[in-house]
């Protein structure tokens, strides 16, 4: 290049590299989102995304009203204009808020903002069990007492929902452990409520195929809490083996040689193709667990032997399981398929079935009586050493025996039979229940009605601040106030809303009375008219009614009903768990009946029902619990059972 010459000209192309276009999925993903600082509704400041899946998201927010962190679900957009899949999804929050249980996990709110439809719920500090599985070294296993323990804690938390919903969805990703190993059941989004069969429509299978029971693959529309029982098998040979049942499944113990044998039959009873066959409630899924952990535990505390190798029987020890490897590879084999099937075919219009018409089978007089007879033998056992207030029921329930032999007819003989049942089981309870009132069964006379109300326990004063304290602490329940000073400790449990007091109830096995039991414990037999619980009439020194302060709960007054509990007619008026308009649920927006005076209230005469909402909450408000007696006949044997098991 010679000096003086023109240099070359070099283009120069400053722009940057174009990034490719996102995809329109990533563009969906992206908008679906919310980020840390970003609000919704004016109330969530979000936190984290702490999980994403296939329908939606779920972050981590500052709930600015509640003043807590909690944990908010969203749809992502494409569902959110699915009628059918927004239903589905506000059903779990619609379900999950009238329950309150610590095992649970509790809903706050739901809405939609901002293109949004979300659920605000408990924010749980924990892992899933399929987490905790699946962060185990491989060929390491969860402890199987921990993994029992932690089973019996969900068949408390299903006890309780079965009384109002079946959840169909239970496997290790619904099933959270907290920091404090307390298990927290959540996602009822696929829940059937017991009382509405139009949630899901005909032969529409849900769930998630391999925990499903048979019942469930074929028809989901139908199933009753049995199918529960059968996810719950399924969950505990999974943990316990760190596999799934699959083709002809070996029993856990042979899978698991440190599984006690008798885990076989209980999860094999759980998995039965036939529902009969199965476990019939949670409660007696329970009573089966607690005893295993019982024998768990002993062994664990004894010297350690060498092990021997187990004898199998003739043809392999999984003979037993034979029927329930045939039924899971069948499930494993069709589920996918069917499940997709079945979706396709609820989208066709179907006919709405008919509600069924036949009366359920009335019960055999003879067998009532035998088991009120198991019942008497038993309570009569246990009299000597019993306290006073046991001998005092024993002496009612002789006497409903006497009217269930003098009935002049079957029904009669029938009514007071149960009723008879109840009191002799009372017997046997009430040792355990020192605080509590056994109300026997009789009517009760409300306005113009009469309304018949089967026996109960109910607590003899209201709860107090010291003991619902000592609940949230124990539990981790949110603490609607601080620890009370030593002054306030007896006074009764105030500012908690419906929704704190049955979560309370349900911790302690127990749950709030009906307007019909808190008004049986307050006047008695129907024909008790009395308006207040000493006379007939008012009088300013017999209850706290107008000093403007509550007094301890077990401060001596007049106010002490016929059945012997205190402080109906004043001090603070009592949640019941009856709702104020007949055919409303208990949930937010719905106000529930109150009853009983206040210490400003003046005279309330006891039939009187206020209302209060459901989520509200008064200083002139606390609660006091029942706990229900068996209202069937199985119901009652099978409390029998337990005690003369018991008893050796």
């Amino acid at each position: 290049m010679q000096c003086g010459a023109a240099l070359p000209r070099i283009r120069i192309d400053a722009r940057a590299e174009r990034p490719p276009e996102p995809k329109p999925e990533e563009q969906k993903a992206a908008a679906s989102q919310l980020f840390p600082g970003q609000t919704l509704a004016g109330r969530y400041t979000v936190l984290a995304l702490v999980g994403r899946g296939g329908m939606g998201c779920i972050y981590k927010v500052r709930d600015n009203t509640l003043g807590e962190e909690v944990a908010l679900k969203t749809l992502l957009p494409q569902f959110v204009r699915d009628k059918m899949v927004v239903e589905r999804f506000f059903n779990e929050a619609r379900i999950a808020r009238r329950m309150a249980h610590p095992n649970i996990v509790r809903v706050h709110d739901i809405g939609s903002a901002q293109g949004m439809v979300y659920i605000s719920m408990e924010f749980v500090q924990g892992r899933s069990l399929r987490n905790l599985m699946e962060e185990l070294p491989p060929g390491r296993r969860l402890p199987a007492v921990r993994v029992v323990e932690c089973i019996a804690e969900l068949c408390e938390a299903l006890e309780y929902a079965h009384e109002f919903t079946v959840h169909r969805d239970i496997k290790p990703e619904n099933i959270m452990v907290d920091q404090q190993g307390h298990v927290k059941l959540m996602d009822f989004g696929i829940s059937k409520l017991m009382a509405n069969t139009r949630m899901t429509g005909a032969s529409v299978v849900m769930g998630t195929p391999f925990y499903m029971s048979p019942e469930q693959l074929r028809n989901s529309r139908d199933v009753d809490a049995r199918a529960d029982i059968f996810s719950i098998g399924v969950v505990l040979y999974e943990t316990l083996t760190g596999t799934v049942p699959t083709g002809v499944p070996k029993a856990p113990s042979e899978v698991n040689p440190e599984l006690p044998k008798s885990l076989d039959a209980i999860i094999g009873k759980c998995v039965e193709p036939d529902p009969a066959r199965r476990y019939q409630d949670a409660a007696e899924l329970k009573s089966a667990l607690q005893s295993v952990i019982s024998f768990m535990k002993h062994e664990a505390q004894q010297p350690t032997q060498r092990p021997t190798k187990r004898a199998r029987a003739a043809g392999g020890g999984s003979l037993p399981w034979l029927g329930i490897g045939l039924t899971l590879v069948c499930l494993a084999a069709t589920a996918g398929g069917l499940y997709w099937a079945e979706q396709r075919r609820a989208e066709q219009p179907v006919a709405a079935l008919p509600a069924p018409s036949a009366a359920p089978a009335a019960v055999d007089f003879q067998a009532v009586e035998s088991v009120v007879l198991h019942a008497r033998d038993a309570a009569s056992r246990e009299l000597p050493s019993a306290p006073q207030q046991a001998k005092d029921i024993y002496a009612v329930a002789e006497g409903l025996l006497a009217r269930m032999n003098d009935a002049p007819d079957a029904d009669s003989r029938q009514t007071q039979g149960m009723a008879a049942l109840r009191a002799y089981l009372a017997v046997l309870l009430q040792p355990g229940l020192p605080d509590m009132v056994f109300v026997p069964d009789g009517t009760v006379r409300a306005g113009s009605g009469v309304e018949r109300v089967p026996g109960f326990f109910i607590d003899r004063y209201e709860v107090t601040q010291q003991q619902f304290a000592s609940f949230c602490r124990r539990v981790g329940w949110r603490t609607p106030c601080d620890e009370p000073q030593a002054e306030y400790a007896a006074l009764p449990a105030t500012m908690v809303t419906w929704y704190d007091a049955q979560a309370f109830a349900a911790d302690a096995g127990k749950r709030l009375p009906s307007a019909a039991e808190w008004l049986r414990a307050a006047k008695g037999e129907q024909g008790d008219s009395r308006t207040f619980p000493w006379d007939g009439t008012y009088d300013a020194d017999a209850c706290n009614c107008e000093t403007g302060a509550a007094v301890e709960v077990e401060s001596d007054n007049r106010d002490v009903s016929p059945t012997g509990v205190r402080q109906l007619a004043g001090n603070v008026r009592e949640w019941t768990r009856t709702p104020a308009r007949p055919g409303d649920e208990p949930g937010f927006g719905v106000d529930m009946q109150v009853r009983g005076g206040d210490f400003s209230s003046g005279p309330v005469p006891l039939d009187t029902a206020a209302s209060h909402p459901y989520s509200g909450y008064a200083e002139t408000l606390g609660f006091r619990c029942v706990k229900a007696l068996p209202g069937t006949l199985a119901e009652a044997e099978r409390l029998l059972g337990q005690f003369d098991a018991s008893q050796g």
